[in-house]
């Protein structure tokens, strides 16, 4: 068989099997669809919520509409009891109640803290955090005004007064994340690990069930899978992120230099895959089921430092492990392609040893043969 026929038995096998089809365009397209949507908005803004009021004081609903003022919060209602609230955090009708306590302007005025009180669902704890991110914030600017209010009353300039409550400004300036958004953070690494696990199940149910491959047919294979997800690669690491708003820095060269071992490494992890178990059904399977492991043992969701020593080393025989953290460093933090020779050997060193116990039985077959 010469190459040309290779390349036309291996394509009409991609294109004449179902399952591969919708994993390798369906799915690819489908994901970076409908993956990010959730976090279309970054971060949870205006949360609906419910005040107490046992104070009924100016100074109390002051604060009322100081709270309401925040970007975090949406005062919707106000009950008369705590207890009110339950039914209507139940019902989803609020996420969360603020109780102000009984003589709440009478502490400001004496200098004491009045305990305001937050509950809501802490299950959801982006939520959750959300709500009180936003009460501290309108309680530090309310004790500031207090704070100078009564300073002025001494007959302490404003501008003075002013500095005596915040002596330091503070100018925080995100590195690497603009908007602070969780779809920024978690987005390109996720991709990354969707383009290995479509890429697994797609070798794995090629090179499934077969009894006999030459050399040449699995370099054709090879050779059109790269070539496909090479174009799969662009649109995630390219036209999706910035369709998404998110940051991108590397220049395509530098990326390219990363995904060809990635792609190559994976595509012989899915082959050996596809020849050790037997059944298609079961390679989606357990491709599907590795994921989420991956993804929290691949180093930017949760810290290696923080994972068993064997759990991290058994992390770096995935493909996806240096391959999210190359192109993290390389797309949304601006690092070099000198920085990551690490992760680039460690990928090209997983290709040679994927590709390697792929190739070593053809060519033990082939020369067994001619003798």
């Amino acid at each position: 068989m010469n190459w040309r026929t290779s390349f036309v038995v291996e394509l009409k096998k991609l294109f004449s099997n179902p399952a591969v089809v919708f994993t390798v365009f369906g799915g690819i397209v489908i994901y970076s669809l409908l993956y990010p949507l959730p976090y279309a908005n970054q971060l949870p803004r205006e949360l609906r919520v419910a005040v107490v009021d046992h104070d009924e004081s100016q100074q109390s609903r002051v604060f009322i509409r100081m709270l309401d003022a925040t970007p975090q919060l949406k005062v919707v209602s106000q009950l008369s009891s705590e207890n009110q609230a339950g039914i209507h955090i139940a019902n989803a009708e609020i996420e969360g109640v603020i109780s102000v306590p009984e003589y709440f302007y009478r502490d400001l005025l004496l200098g004491k803290s009045p305990v305001v009180a937050v509950g809501g669902d802490a299950s959801f704890f982006l939520t959750y955090g959300t709500i009180v991110e936003g009460v501290i914030a309108a309680g530090s600017t309310l004790g500031a005004k207090v704070k100078t209010t009564k300073a002025m009353m001494n007959d302490v300039p404003l501008s003075l007064a002013s500095k005596q409550n915040s002596p330091f400004s503070l100018n925080l300036v995100p590195v690497f994340n603009p908007t602070m958004g969780y779809g920024n953070y978690v987005v390109p690494g996720v991709f990354i690990l969707i383009l290995q696990q479509t890429l697994l199940i797609a070798s794995g149910l090629l090179g499934c069930g077969e009894t006999e491959t030459s050399r040449r047919r699995f370099i054709a294979r090879t050779t059109i899978l790269v070539a496909i997800y090479s174009v799969m690669t662009m649109y995630y690491l390219g036209a999706s992120l910035d369709i998404n708003g998110v940051n991108r820095l590397a220049q395509p060269l530098q990326l390219a230099i990363v995904m060809l071992p990635f792609l190559l490494a994976t595509i012989g992890c899915g082959t050996l895959l596809g020849k050790v178990i037997k059944r298609p059904e079961m390679i989606t399977l357990v491709v599907l089921l590795s994921s989420m492991p991956l993804l929290f043992t691949s180093g930017f969701v949760w810290p290696t430092s923080a994972l068993p020593e064997w759990l991290n080393m058994l992390a770096q025989l995935s493909p996806s492990t240096p391959a999210i953290q190359a192109t993290i460093q390389l797309n949304q933090m601006g690092a070099t392609i000198q920085s990551q020779s690490g992760h680039l050997a460690q990928l090209w060193a997983l290709a040679v040893g994927f590709l390697g116990m792929v190739l070593v039985p053809l060519f033990t077959t082939k020369t067994m043969a001619r003798g």
